[in-house]
């Protein structure tokens, strides 16, 4: 039982990786096309906050042992 929290944990704690990377992707892309002072503010904002959510949720996975295919420079 415990084993099998512990993998639906680690699936979750990788799904939020993958989808914070997809989220920094977007964030940059719109950063780069943003042209308002006001916009460009708020996908700087975006961009600093997934980072800290990308190292909480890499530090989490590094803890369990599930951080083989990812890597620091994602960010």
């Amino acid at each position: 039982m415990k084993q099998e929290r512990l993998l639906s944990e680690g699936e979750a704690i990788l799904a939020a990786i993958r989808q914070i990377q997809i989220q920094l992707e977007c964030a940059r892309a719109s950063f780069e096309d943003a042209t308002d002072e006001a916009l460009i503010d708020s996908y700087i904002y975006e961009i600093i906050a997934l980072q800290k959510k990308y190292e909480y949720f890499l530090k989490a996975a590094k803890e369990m042992g599930l951080t083989s295919g990812y890597q620091r420079s994602a960010i």
